[in-house]
Order: structure tokens, then sequence, then C-alpha cells
């Protein structure tokens, strides 16, 4: 009986673990286009054991993700909103991007597609002023 109580708190105590080890809350990730720019946003749970996170895109489905945020967004605590503006999203001839956002510290990886239409004229006068940075 004694061993049997044991092996149950050991259980519940790995669920719980397993429940707050998410760190961004479940349906909060998203992604939209403002027109120049795409914005992804979310919303912290649980921050425990989190030191912040890092955000990647990639140009349609294939190919690798390109680490946007070096070396990561810092952590505020939990229930914090955080937000992302991806103003180089401009220069990928491409409509179609998505976003991977890692919890740092807990491996905890979650994905957002968006649509995003680039006019060409927003891209030509973004890679002329690139020239002269």
């Amino acid at each position: 009986m004694m061993r049997t109580g044991f092996v149950i708190a050991l259980l519940l105590l790995a669920t719980a673990s397993a429940a707050i080890a998410g760190g961004i809350k479940d349906g909060t990730l998203s992604a939209y286009s403002n027109g120049t720019n795409i914005v992804v946003r979310w919303m912290s749970e649980s921050e425990l054991d989190v030191r912040g996170f890092q955000v990647e895109r990639r140009a349609g489905v294939d190919g690798p993700f390109i680490l946007l945020t070096t070396p990561f967004i810092p952590a505020k605590g939990d229930g914090t909103t955080y937000e992302f503006v991806d103003n180089a999203a401009y220069r990928i001839n491409d409509n179609l991007y998505q976003y991977r956002v890692t919890a740092v510290g807990n491996g905890s990886t979650y994905y957002v597609t968006v649509n995003h239409r680039v006019s060409s004229v927003r891209r030509t006068w973004g890679s002329i002023k690139a020239m002269f940075r």
C-alpha cells in the first residue's frame, strides 16, 4: 500500500512537471502581415526553466530556418505577451512564411505559418536603402 502511494505521488509529480514545462500558452502563437512587416505574437504560460525565446523564419514550407533573434528574447515572467516584428521579410520574394518559436531552457518548440504579400516597390526600395547602411 505504501509503495502504491509512492508510485501515484511520482506520477502526479511527473504530470505536474510536464504541465508547467510548456513555455508558450496553447493557442496564443499567431503571426500576421501588416502590409509591410510580419508580426509574431505569443503569450507565455509557465516560464519555469525558460531563459527566453528564439524566433526563426523560413520562406515556404521547405528549407532551413534562419535565426532572427540573437541571442534570444529574454523571459519576462509568466503570462507575458511577447511580440516580434520581422522587418526583413520584405526582402524575400515569397508570400508564405513559417515561423518557429523555441523556449530557450526547456526546448519546447512551436510553429506558425503566415501569408505575406511583398510589393516589388517595397522590396526594391528596401534593397537600395540596405546598400547604404
